[in-house]
Protein backbone atom coordinates (compact mmCIF):
# COMPACT_ATOMS: atom_id res chain seq x y z
CA UNK A 1 0.00 0.00 0.00
CA UNK A 2 1.55 2.93 -1.36
CA UNK A 3 1.43 5.28 2.20
CA UNK A 4 1.65 2.42 4.77
CA UNK A 5 4.75 2.58 6.96
CA UNK A 6 4.82 -0.97 7.71
CA UNK A 7 4.08 -3.13 4.51
CA UNK A 8 1.75 -6.13 5.08
CA UNK A 9 4.10 -8.62 3.53
CA UNK A 10 7.95 -8.09 5.21
CA UNK A 11 9.91 -9.78 2.84
CA UNK A 12 8.40 -8.06 -0.64
CA UNK A 13 7.74 -4.87 -0.67
CA UNK A 14 10.51 -2.26 0.71
CA UNK A 15 9.53 0.44 3.59
CA UNK A 16 8.37 3.93 2.83
CA UNK A 17 11.04 6.55 3.00
CA UNK A 18 11.27 8.43 6.34
CA UNK A 19 13.20 11.30 6.81
CA UNK A 20 16.54 9.86 7.91
CA UNK A 21 17.11 10.93 12.32
CA UNK A 22 19.54 13.49 12.94
CA UNK A 23 21.21 12.04 15.91
CA UNK A 24 24.95 13.75 16.36
CA UNK A 25 26.13 10.93 18.26
CA UNK A 26 26.35 8.47 15.93
CA UNK A 27 28.31 9.71 12.30
CA UNK A 28 30.04 6.15 12.38
CA UNK A 29 26.97 4.50 11.61
CA UNK A 30 27.24 2.45 8.28
CA UNK A 31 23.45 2.35 7.27
CA UNK A 32 21.39 4.85 8.49
CA UNK A 33 18.56 3.43 11.55
CA UNK A 34 15.74 5.26 10.21
CA UNK A 35 16.14 3.49 6.81
CA UNK A 36 16.57 0.12 7.57
CA UNK A 37 16.88 -3.11 5.26
CA UNK A 38 14.52 -4.74 7.00
CA UNK A 39 11.85 -5.37 3.95
CA UNK A 40 14.32 -6.72 1.96
CA UNK A 41 12.69 -8.40 -1.37
CA UNK A 42 13.40 -11.46 -1.71
CA UNK A 43 16.26 -11.81 -3.79
CA UNK A 44 16.38 -13.76 -6.46
CA UNK A 45 18.52 -17.11 -6.22
CA UNK A 46 20.23 -18.50 -8.80
CA UNK A 47 19.85 -21.94 -9.06
CA UNK A 48 23.56 -22.64 -7.88
CA UNK A 49 22.83 -21.25 -4.58
CA UNK A 50 19.55 -22.71 -4.89
CA UNK A 51 21.27 -26.32 -4.64
CA UNK A 52 23.52 -25.05 -2.18
CA UNK A 53 20.95 -24.14 -0.15
CA UNK A 54 19.41 -27.50 -0.50
CA UNK A 55 22.61 -29.26 0.52
CA UNK A 56 23.45 -27.15 3.75
CA UNK A 57 19.67 -28.24 4.96
CA UNK A 58 19.88 -31.65 4.17
CA UNK A 59 22.08 -31.72 7.10
CA UNK A 60 18.72 -30.90 9.67
CA UNK A 61 18.17 -33.49 11.69
CA UNK A 62 14.76 -35.61 12.58
CA UNK A 63 12.65 -33.63 10.25
CA UNK A 64 8.95 -34.60 9.62
CA UNK A 65 7.37 -35.13 6.19
CA UNK A 66 3.60 -35.26 5.74
CA UNK A 67 1.60 -33.72 3.66
CA UNK A 68 5.13 -32.49 2.28
CA UNK A 69 7.33 -33.01 5.16
CA UNK A 70 6.51 -33.69 8.74
CA UNK A 71 5.23 -31.05 11.00
CA UNK A 72 6.72 -29.60 14.39
CA UNK A 73 8.17 -30.30 17.33
CA UNK A 74 5.49 -28.33 19.20
CA UNK A 75 2.67 -27.94 21.58
CA UNK A 76 0.95 -25.26 23.63
CA UNK A 77 -0.23 -26.34 27.12
CA UNK A 78 -3.49 -23.52 27.21
CA UNK A 79 -5.79 -24.06 29.71
CA UNK A 80 -8.48 -22.55 27.57
CA UNK A 81 -7.99 -25.22 24.88
CA UNK A 82 -7.59 -27.93 27.59
CA UNK A 83 -10.49 -30.33 29.56
CA UNK A 84 -10.36 -33.12 31.08
CA UNK A 85 -11.17 -35.48 27.65
CA UNK A 86 -8.06 -34.58 26.52
CA UNK A 87 -6.54 -36.83 28.76
CA UNK A 88 -8.32 -39.49 27.35
CA UNK A 89 -6.55 -40.08 23.94
CA UNK A 90 -5.93 -43.71 22.68
CA UNK A 91 -2.35 -42.85 21.42
CA UNK A 92 -0.76 -46.29 20.00
CA UNK A 93 2.46 -46.82 22.95
CA UNK A 94 5.57 -45.21 21.88
CA UNK A 95 8.47 -46.83 20.80
CA UNK A 96 11.43 -45.90 23.02
CA UNK A 97 11.40 -42.97 25.54
CA UNK A 98 11.59 -39.29 25.05
CA UNK A 99 14.37 -37.00 24.03
CA UNK A 100 16.99 -36.40 26.38
CA UNK A 101 17.96 -33.32 27.56
CA UNK A 102 20.89 -32.83 24.89
CA UNK A 103 18.77 -34.11 22.28
CA UNK A 104 15.86 -31.49 23.08
CA UNK A 105 19.01 -28.80 22.98
CA UNK A 106 20.40 -29.81 19.93
CA UNK A 107 16.68 -29.96 18.66
CA UNK A 108 16.47 -26.30 19.73
CA UNK A 109 19.60 -25.14 18.41
CA UNK A 110 18.44 -26.98 15.24
CA UNK A 111 15.21 -25.25 15.06
CA UNK A 112 16.61 -21.95 15.54
CA UNK A 113 19.04 -22.43 12.36
CA UNK A 114 16.07 -23.45 10.53
CA UNK A 115 14.46 -20.35 11.18
CA UNK A 116 17.45 -17.96 10.80
CA UNK A 117 18.55 -19.68 7.15
CA UNK A 118 14.62 -19.50 6.04
CA UNK A 119 13.78 -16.02 6.74
CA UNK A 120 14.54 -13.91 4.13
CA UNK A 121 15.52 -16.68 1.00
CA UNK A 122 11.86 -17.61 0.46
CA UNK A 123 8.64 -15.42 0.23
CA UNK A 124 6.53 -15.16 2.86
CA UNK A 125 3.07 -14.51 4.04
CA UNK A 126 3.39 -11.95 6.86
CA UNK A 127 -0.02 -10.96 7.79
CA UNK A 128 -0.51 -10.68 11.15
CA UNK A 129 -3.92 -11.90 10.71
CA UNK A 130 -3.28 -14.45 9.08
CA UNK A 131 -0.83 -15.61 11.04
CA UNK A 132 -2.94 -15.22 14.42
CA UNK A 133 -5.61 -17.48 12.64
CA UNK A 134 -3.15 -20.46 11.61
CA UNK A 135 -1.27 -20.02 14.83
CA UNK A 136 -4.42 -20.40 17.28
CA UNK A 137 -5.05 -23.31 14.97
CA UNK A 138 -1.71 -25.24 15.45
CA UNK A 139 -1.77 -24.45 18.90
CA UNK A 140 -4.81 -25.77 19.65
CA UNK A 141 -3.92 -29.07 17.97
CA UNK A 142 -0.71 -29.26 19.66
CA UNK A 143 -2.04 -28.73 23.02
CA UNK A 144 -3.87 -31.80 22.80
CA UNK A 145 -0.41 -33.84 22.53
CA UNK A 146 2.23 -31.96 23.47
CA UNK A 147 3.74 -29.59 26.03
CA UNK A 148 6.15 -27.44 24.16
CA UNK A 149 5.12 -24.55 22.50
CA UNK A 150 6.38 -24.38 19.03
CA UNK A 151 9.27 -22.55 18.16
CA UNK A 152 7.94 -20.46 15.40
CA UNK A 153 5.40 -20.69 12.32
CA UNK A 154 6.25 -19.76 8.81
CA UNK A 155 3.80 -19.18 6.50
CA UNK A 156 5.38 -19.37 2.59
CA UNK A 157 3.32 -17.39 -0.12
CA UNK A 158 3.55 -20.19 -2.37
CA UNK A 159 0.79 -21.94 -4.83
CA UNK A 160 1.98 -25.54 -4.24
CA UNK A 161 0.48 -27.99 -1.27
CA UNK A 162 2.64 -28.45 1.32
CA UNK A 163 3.27 -28.64 4.74
CA UNK A 164 7.12 -28.98 6.59
CA UNK A 165 8.65 -28.63 10.24
CA UNK A 166 11.34 -28.58 11.44
CA UNK A 167 13.42 -29.92 14.92
CA UNK A 168 12.44 -27.82 17.78
CA UNK A 169 9.27 -26.43 16.55
CA UNK A 170 9.44 -24.72 13.00
CA UNK A 171 6.20 -25.10 11.58
CA UNK A 172 5.55 -24.36 8.24
CA UNK A 173 2.85 -24.11 5.69
CA UNK A 174 2.26 -22.94 2.53
CA UNK A 175 -0.67 -20.98 1.19
CA UNK A 176 -1.47 -23.36 -1.33
CA UNK A 177 -2.69 -25.40 0.73
CA UNK A 178 -4.93 -22.83 2.62
CA UNK A 179 -6.74 -22.05 -0.53
CA UNK A 180 -7.00 -25.98 -2.07
CA UNK A 181 -8.92 -26.53 1.15
CA UNK A 182 -12.56 -26.29 1.36
CA UNK A 183 -12.80 -25.87 5.16
CA UNK A 184 -11.17 -25.16 8.38
CA UNK A 185 -11.43 -28.93 9.07
CA UNK A 186 -9.97 -29.67 6.10
CA UNK A 187 -7.25 -27.21 6.66
CA UNK A 188 -6.94 -28.32 10.52
CA UNK A 189 -6.52 -32.19 8.91
CA UNK A 190 -3.39 -30.98 7.27
CA UNK A 191 -1.92 -30.01 10.96
CA UNK A 192 -3.16 -32.55 13.00
CA UNK A 193 -1.85 -35.12 10.88
CA UNK A 194 1.85 -33.31 11.32
CA UNK A 195 1.42 -32.87 15.21
CA UNK A 196 0.20 -36.72 14.93
CA UNK A 197 3.90 -37.66 13.52
CA UNK A 198 5.69 -35.43 16.09
CA UNK A 199 3.63 -36.68 19.19
CA UNK A 200 4.67 -40.17 18.18
CA UNK A 201 8.20 -39.27 17.56
CA UNK A 202 8.23 -41.26 14.43
CA UNK A 203 11.63 -39.45 13.34
CA UNK A 204 13.31 -39.60 16.22
CA UNK A 205 12.53 -43.29 17.03
CA UNK A 206 13.37 -44.13 12.94
CA UNK A 207 16.09 -46.09 11.60
CA UNK A 208 19.39 -43.84 10.80
CA UNK A 209 18.69 -44.87 7.10
CA UNK A 210 15.25 -43.02 7.19
CA UNK A 211 17.19 -39.98 8.87
CA UNK A 212 19.33 -39.68 5.96
CA UNK A 213 16.24 -39.73 3.93
CA UNK A 214 14.64 -37.28 5.31
CA UNK A 215 17.16 -35.36 5.70
CA UNK A 216 17.13 -35.03 1.85
CA UNK A 217 13.31 -34.92 1.21
CA UNK A 218 13.96 -31.63 3.16
CA UNK A 219 16.97 -30.02 1.76
CA UNK A 220 15.79 -30.65 -1.92
CA UNK A 221 11.94 -29.08 -0.99
CA UNK A 222 13.90 -25.72 0.49
CA UNK A 223 16.13 -25.41 -2.45
CA UNK A 224 13.40 -25.99 -4.59
CA UNK A 225 11.41 -23.19 -2.89
CA UNK A 226 14.44 -21.27 -3.34
CA UNK A 227 14.71 -22.12 -6.83
CA UNK A 228 11.28 -21.11 -7.52
CA UNK A 229 12.28 -17.72 -7.65
CA UNK A 230 14.18 -18.02 -10.58
CA UNK A 231 12.63 -21.02 -12.34
CA UNK A 232 9.47 -22.79 -11.94
CA UNK A 233 10.25 -25.94 -14.21
CA UNK A 234 14.11 -26.31 -12.30
CA UNK A 235 12.34 -26.17 -8.57
CA UNK A 236 9.61 -28.97 -9.46
CA UNK A 237 12.68 -31.04 -10.86
CA UNK A 238 14.70 -30.27 -7.54
CA UNK A 239 11.98 -31.50 -5.89
CA UNK A 240 10.85 -34.80 -7.95
CA UNK A 241 14.60 -35.95 -7.43
CA UNK A 242 14.92 -35.49 -3.79
CA UNK A 243 11.64 -36.67 -3.13
CA UNK A 244 12.01 -40.18 -5.40
CA UNK A 245 15.02 -40.86 -3.27
CA UNK A 246 13.28 -40.69 0.16
CA UNK A 247 10.78 -42.84 -1.42
CA UNK A 248 13.27 -45.50 -2.77
CA UNK A 249 14.69 -45.75 0.96
CA UNK A 250 12.24 -45.11 2.97
CA UNK A 251 8.20 -46.29 1.57
CA UNK A 252 7.46 -48.80 4.22
CA UNK A 253 8.71 -46.84 6.82
CA UNK A 254 6.11 -44.36 5.52
CA UNK A 255 3.10 -46.56 4.86
CA UNK A 256 3.34 -47.41 8.68
CA UNK A 257 3.80 -44.06 10.05
CA UNK A 258 1.37 -42.62 7.83
CA UNK A 259 -1.56 -44.87 9.25
CA UNK A 260 -0.66 -43.81 12.87
CA UNK A 261 -0.85 -40.27 12.18
CA UNK A 262 -4.01 -40.22 10.58
CA UNK A 263 -5.36 -42.77 13.03
CA UNK A 264 -3.80 -40.03 15.67
CA UNK A 265 -4.86 -37.25 13.62
CA UNK A 266 -8.22 -37.76 13.65
CA UNK A 267 -8.57 -38.67 17.16
CA UNK A 268 -6.15 -34.85 18.04
CA UNK A 269 -9.51 -33.15 15.44
CA UNK A 270 -11.95 -34.72 17.57
CA UNK A 271 -10.04 -33.29 21.03
CA UNK A 272 -9.80 -30.21 19.27
CA UNK A 273 -13.06 -29.45 17.95
CA UNK A 274 -12.96 -29.89 14.22
CA UNK A 275 -14.72 -32.61 12.36
CA UNK A 276 -12.51 -35.55 11.55
CA UNK A 277 -14.47 -36.20 8.78
CA UNK A 278 -12.78 -33.34 6.71
CA UNK A 279 -9.19 -35.83 6.70
CA UNK A 280 -10.40 -37.88 3.84
CA UNK A 281 -12.90 -35.46 2.01
CA UNK A 282 -9.16 -33.59 1.73
CA UNK A 283 -7.50 -36.44 0.98
CA UNK A 284 -10.11 -37.30 -1.43
CA UNK A 285 -9.45 -33.75 -3.41
CA UNK A 286 -5.52 -34.36 -3.50
CA UNK A 287 -6.15 -37.72 -4.94
CA UNK A 288 -7.98 -35.97 -7.48
CA UNK A 289 -5.92 -33.38 -8.14
CA UNK A 290 -3.08 -35.93 -8.59
CA UNK A 291 -4.81 -38.29 -11.07
CA UNK A 292 -5.31 -34.46 -13.18
CA UNK A 293 -2.10 -33.53 -12.53
CA UNK A 294 -1.39 -37.24 -14.12
CA UNK A 295 -3.20 -36.59 -16.78
CA UNK A 296 -1.85 -33.12 -17.86
CA UNK A 297 1.94 -34.29 -17.54
CA UNK A 298 2.57 -32.05 -14.31
CA UNK A 299 4.09 -32.13 -11.39
CA UNK A 300 2.08 -33.72 -8.46
CA UNK A 301 1.76 -32.29 -5.15
CA UNK A 302 4.65 -32.75 -3.17
CA UNK A 303 2.58 -34.16 -0.33
CA UNK A 304 1.59 -36.98 -2.82
CA UNK A 305 4.81 -37.91 -4.35
CA UNK A 306 6.40 -38.69 -0.90
CA UNK A 307 3.12 -40.15 0.70
CA UNK A 308 0.99 -41.51 -1.89
CA UNK A 309 -2.58 -41.42 -1.31
CA UNK A 310 -3.21 -45.17 -2.39
CA UNK A 311 -7.57 -46.72 -2.43
CA UNK A 312 -6.07 -48.54 0.92
CA UNK A 313 -5.45 -45.46 3.26
CA UNK A 314 -7.96 -43.14 1.57
CA UNK A 315 -10.79 -46.22 2.28
CA UNK A 316 -9.28 -46.96 5.84
CA UNK A 317 -9.31 -42.77 6.42
CA UNK A 318 -12.87 -42.50 5.27
CA UNK A 319 -14.24 -45.79 7.30
CA UNK A 320 -12.22 -44.67 10.35
CA UNK A 321 -13.79 -41.00 10.14
CA UNK A 322 -17.51 -42.48 10.12
CA UNK A 323 -16.65 -44.06 13.66
CA UNK A 324 -16.56 -40.33 15.08
CA UNK A 325 -19.97 -38.19 16.08
CA UNK A 326 -20.68 -35.37 13.69
CA UNK A 327 -19.93 -31.69 14.72
CA UNK A 328 -23.01 -29.66 15.82
CA UNK A 329 -24.30 -27.40 13.07
CA UNK A 330 -23.24 -24.01 15.30
CA UNK A 331 -19.51 -25.78 15.25
CA UNK A 332 -19.35 -26.87 11.65
CA UNK A 333 -20.59 -22.71 10.96
CA UNK A 334 -18.48 -21.34 13.55
CA UNK A 335 -15.92 -22.97 11.64
CA UNK A 336 -17.25 -22.14 7.86
CA UNK A 337 -17.41 -18.69 8.54
CA UNK A 338 -13.52 -18.15 10.24
CA UNK A 339 -12.48 -20.04 7.50
CA UNK A 340 -14.22 -17.90 5.11
CA UNK A 341 -12.67 -14.87 6.06
CA UNK A 342 -8.98 -16.63 5.98
CA UNK A 343 -9.60 -17.71 2.34
CA UNK A 344 -10.34 -14.28 1.29
CA UNK A 345 -7.48 -12.65 3.35
CA UNK A 346 -5.35 -15.08 2.03
CA UNK A 347 -6.28 -14.50 -1.59
CA UNK A 348 -5.95 -10.44 -1.30
CA UNK A 349 -2.79 -10.55 0.56
CA UNK A 350 -1.55 -12.51 -1.92
CA UNK A 351 -2.47 -10.56 -4.79
CA UNK A 352 -4.31 -13.44 -6.26
CA UNK A 353 -7.70 -12.18 -6.80
CA UNK A 354 -9.26 -9.56 -8.77
CA UNK A 355 -11.78 -6.69 -8.81
CA UNK A 356 -14.40 -9.21 -10.85
CA UNK A 357 -14.18 -12.07 -8.90
CA UNK A 358 -13.69 -10.37 -5.38
CA UNK A 359 -17.11 -8.53 -6.35
CA UNK A 360 -18.41 -11.86 -7.80
CA UNK A 361 -18.33 -13.76 -4.53
CA UNK A 362 -19.06 -10.59 -2.60
CA UNK A 363 -22.33 -11.54 -3.17
CA UNK A 364 -22.75 -14.49 -0.79
CA UNK A 365 -19.13 -14.05 0.77
CA UNK A 366 -18.72 -11.35 3.86
CA UNK A 367 -15.09 -12.77 3.91
CA UNK A 368 -14.76 -11.36 0.08
CA UNK A 369 -16.15 -8.18 1.56
CA UNK A 370 -13.52 -7.46 3.55
CA UNK A 371 -11.04 -8.48 1.08
CA UNK A 372 -13.15 -6.18 -1.31
CA UNK A 373 -12.68 -3.34 0.66
CA UNK A 374 -9.00 -4.33 0.76
CA UNK A 375 -8.83 -3.99 -2.67
CA UNK A 376 -10.39 -0.75 -3.24
CA UNK A 377 -7.90 0.78 -0.39
CA UNK A 378 -5.13 0.14 -1.77
CA UNK A 379 -6.33 1.13 -5.14
CA UNK A 380 -7.25 4.22 -3.32
CA UNK A 381 -10.37 3.92 -4.41
CA UNK A 382 -11.66 4.75 -0.81
CA UNK A 383 -15.28 6.11 -1.39
CA UNK A 384 -15.96 2.29 -2.62
CA UNK A 385 -14.40 1.10 0.46
CA UNK A 386 -16.41 3.24 3.04
CA UNK A 387 -19.34 2.36 1.02
CA UNK A 388 -19.26 -1.60 1.10
CA UNK A 389 -18.12 -0.87 4.86
CA UNK A 390 -21.27 1.08 5.78
CA UNK A 391 -23.11 -1.99 4.35
CA UNK A 392 -21.50 -4.43 7.03
CA UNK A 393 -21.31 -2.00 9.84
CA UNK A 394 -25.22 -2.40 9.57
CA UNK A 395 -25.26 -6.09 9.42
CA UNK A 396 -27.10 -7.57 12.46
CA UNK A 397 -24.91 -7.25 16.13
CA UNK A 398 -24.09 -11.15 15.85
CA UNK A 399 -22.65 -11.17 12.84
CA UNK A 400 -20.20 -8.57 13.00
CA UNK A 401 -19.39 -9.98 16.24
CA UNK A 402 -18.33 -12.95 14.17
CA UNK A 403 -16.03 -10.43 11.81
CA UNK A 404 -14.28 -9.05 14.72
CA UNK A 405 -11.42 -8.49 14.59
CA UNK A 406 -11.19 -8.17 11.16
CA UNK A 407 -13.66 -6.03 10.84
CA UNK A 408 -11.85 -3.37 12.74
CA UNK A 409 -8.47 -3.90 11.40
CA UNK A 410 -10.11 -3.82 7.32
CA UNK A 411 -10.79 -0.48 9.14
CA UNK A 412 -8.28 0.68 10.45
CA UNK A 413 -6.27 0.33 6.92
CA UNK A 414 -8.62 2.81 5.36
CA UNK A 415 -7.95 4.94 7.88
CA UNK A 416 -4.19 4.44 8.17
CA UNK A 417 -3.98 4.64 3.45
CA UNK A 418 -5.20 8.09 4.28
CA UNK A 419 -2.88 9.22 6.60
CA UNK A 420 -5.40 9.21 9.41
CA UNK A 421 -3.77 7.79 11.99
CA UNK A 422 -5.33 8.52 15.20
CA UNK A 423 -8.62 7.22 14.52
CA UNK A 424 -7.01 4.03 13.40
CA UNK A 425 -5.64 3.63 16.38
CA UNK A 426 -8.53 4.46 18.31
CA UNK A 427 -10.51 1.93 15.95
CA UNK A 428 -7.81 -0.98 17.23
CA UNK A 429 -7.22 0.03 21.05
CA UNK A 430 -11.07 -0.71 21.30
CA UNK A 431 -10.28 -4.13 19.56
CA UNK A 432 -7.25 -4.40 21.60
CA UNK A 433 -9.18 -3.93 24.96
CA UNK A 434 -11.67 -6.94 23.95
CA UNK A 435 -8.74 -9.31 22.81
CA UNK A 436 -5.76 -8.44 24.73
CA UNK A 437 -3.84 -11.58 24.15
CA UNK A 438 -4.00 -11.10 20.27
CA UNK A 439 -0.72 -10.70 18.48
CA UNK A 440 -2.10 -9.50 15.23
CA UNK A 441 -4.00 -6.30 16.84
CA UNK A 442 -1.03 -5.32 19.03
CA UNK A 443 1.24 -5.01 16.28
CA UNK A 444 -1.49 -3.03 14.42
CA UNK A 445 -1.64 -0.62 17.28
CA UNK A 446 1.65 -0.40 17.62
CA UNK A 447 1.94 0.58 13.96
CA UNK A 448 -0.94 3.19 14.33
CA UNK A 449 0.34 4.91 17.58
CA UNK A 450 4.06 4.90 16.08
CA UNK A 451 2.59 7.04 13.10
CA UNK A 452 0.66 9.06 15.50
CA UNK A 453 3.38 10.06 17.58
CA UNK A 454 3.36 7.74 20.54
CA UNK A 455 5.85 5.74 19.97
CA UNK A 456 6.38 4.76 23.93
CA UNK A 457 2.95 3.21 23.76
CA UNK A 458 3.60 1.04 20.87
CA UNK A 459 7.16 -0.23 22.61
CA UNK A 460 5.14 -0.92 25.56
CA UNK A 461 2.54 -3.17 23.19
CA UNK A 462 5.80 -4.88 21.57
CA UNK A 463 8.11 -5.86 24.04
CA UNK A 464 5.99 -8.99 25.77
CA UNK A 465 5.58 -10.18 21.92
CA UNK A 466 9.58 -10.22 22.00
CA UNK A 467 9.89 -12.15 25.46
CA UNK A 468 6.74 -14.78 24.56
CA UNK A 469 8.22 -15.20 20.85
CA UNK A 470 12.18 -14.40 20.61
CA UNK A 471 12.09 -15.45 16.82
CA UNK A 472 9.37 -13.06 15.78
CA UNK A 473 10.83 -10.84 13.45
CA UNK A 474 7.68 -8.29 12.72
CA UNK A 475 7.83 -7.18 16.27
CA UNK A 476 11.86 -6.52 16.45
CA UNK A 477 10.85 -4.68 13.36
CA UNK A 478 8.05 -2.31 14.97
CA UNK A 479 10.16 -1.76 18.17
CA UNK A 480 13.39 -0.64 15.88
CA UNK A 481 10.38 2.04 13.52
CA UNK A 482 9.26 2.73 17.69
CA UNK A 483 12.90 3.67 19.03
CA UNK A 484 13.54 5.58 15.79
CA UNK A 485 11.10 7.85 16.26
CA UNK A 486 11.06 8.34 19.74
CA UNK A 487 14.68 9.57 19.01
CA UNK A 488 13.76 11.74 16.39
CA UNK A 489 10.65 13.22 17.90
CA UNK A 490 12.05 13.28 21.84
CA UNK A 491 12.75 16.89 23.29
CA UNK A 492 15.05 15.02 25.62
CA UNK A 493 19.17 14.43 24.49
CA UNK A 494 19.38 11.38 27.11
CA UNK A 495 16.31 9.70 25.92
CA UNK A 496 17.22 10.51 22.25
CA UNK A 497 20.48 8.72 23.05
CA UNK A 498 19.36 5.61 24.62
CA UNK A 499 16.14 5.05 21.78
CA UNK A 500 19.18 4.93 18.95
CA UNK A 501 20.75 2.64 21.61
CA UNK A 502 17.62 -0.07 21.44
CA UNK A 503 16.85 1.00 17.51
CA UNK A 504 20.32 -0.68 16.76
CA UNK A 505 19.64 -3.73 19.46
CA UNK A 506 16.90 -4.36 18.03
CA UNK A 507 17.16 -3.90 14.64
CA UNK A 508 20.15 -6.71 15.44
CA UNK A 509 18.07 -9.27 16.51
CA UNK A 510 15.86 -8.97 13.47
CA UNK A 511 18.96 -9.35 10.98
CA UNK A 512 19.89 -12.23 13.76
CA UNK A 513 16.32 -14.19 12.80
CA UNK A 514 16.68 -13.55 9.40
CA UNK A 515 20.40 -15.54 9.11
CA UNK A 516 22.70 -12.57 8.51
CA UNK A 517 24.58 -12.52 11.62
CA UNK A 518 27.70 -10.19 10.63
CA UNK A 519 25.09 -7.47 9.78
CA UNK A 520 23.77 -8.64 13.11
CA UNK A 521 27.35 -7.57 14.86
CA UNK A 522 28.01 -4.79 13.37
CA UNK A 523 25.00 -2.73 14.44
CA UNK A 524 25.49 -4.64 17.89
CA UNK A 525 29.27 -2.84 18.27
CA UNK A 526 27.40 0.16 17.01
CA UNK A 527 24.53 0.64 19.75
CA UNK A 528 28.03 -0.73 21.97
CA UNK A 529 30.08 2.13 21.52
CA UNK A 530 27.54 4.29 21.99
CA UNK A 531 26.60 2.99 25.20
CA UNK A 532 30.36 3.31 26.40
CA UNK A 533 30.31 7.44 24.94
CA UNK A 534 27.26 7.49 27.98
CA UNK A 535 29.93 6.50 30.78
CA UNK A 536 31.63 9.62 30.77
CA UNK A 537 28.46 11.45 30.82
CA UNK A 538 25.64 11.87 33.34
CA UNK A 539 23.53 8.95 31.99
CA UNK A 540 26.35 6.61 33.54
CA UNK A 541 23.91 4.60 35.51
CA UNK A 542 21.94 4.27 32.38
CA UNK A 543 24.82 3.02 30.38
CA UNK A 544 26.12 -0.29 32.46
CA UNK A 545 22.52 -2.10 32.09
CA UNK A 546 22.04 -1.19 28.01
CA UNK A 547 26.10 -2.30 28.19
CA UNK A 548 25.41 -5.32 30.43
CA UNK A 549 22.53 -6.93 27.62
CA UNK A 550 24.43 -5.81 24.54
CA UNK A 551 27.74 -8.09 25.51
CA UNK A 552 24.95 -11.18 25.97
CA UNK A 553 23.27 -9.84 22.59
CA UNK A 554 26.80 -10.28 20.70
CA UNK A 555 27.64 -13.73 22.57
CA UNK A 556 24.17 -15.04 21.43
CA UNK A 557 24.60 -13.96 18.07
CA UNK A 558 28.42 -15.48 17.71
CA UNK A 559 27.19 -18.65 19.29
CA UNK A 560 24.17 -18.98 16.75
CA UNK A 561 26.93 -18.27 13.49
CA UNK A 562 28.96 -20.49 15.05
CA UNK A 563 26.38 -23.48 14.65
CA UNK A 564 27.10 -26.03 12.57
CA UNK A 565 24.25 -29.18 12.11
Amino acid sequence: MSHFTRPSRLNNYEPRQTTPLSIKATPFLSQPISQPKIYHKCSKLSLLRAAKLGVSVMLLAAVTSAYGSDNQDAGFANSSWQDSAAQTLELPNLRGQGLSFAEQYQNKMLGEWSLQNINGRVKMEHDPWVQETIKNMTWRLNAQVRQQAPLGLVIIDNASINAFAAPGGVIGINTGTILAASSMDELASVIAHEVAHISQHHYEHSAEESKKALLMQLGGMLAAIAASAVDGDAAAAVMMGSQTAFMNSSMAFSRSNEREADRVGMQIMTQAGYDPRAMPRFFATMNQKSQLNQVKNQFLPSFVRSHPLSNERLSESQSRAQRYPVLSLSQQQRHQALFDLLYWRVQIMGKHASETVLTAAAKNSLGAKLALVRWYTEQQRFKDANDILTQMNALPVTQRQNLEPLLGITHSELLSEQQMWQPAAEILANQQRLYPERRDLCLYLAEALTNSNQPAAAQALLKPLTEQQPSDRYAWQSLQLANEKMAKTTASPQLANIATINALRYRSQDQLWNGRYEHALTSLTQAKQLAENLQTTAQASSARPLLANIDAEIKAIKTAQDFKP
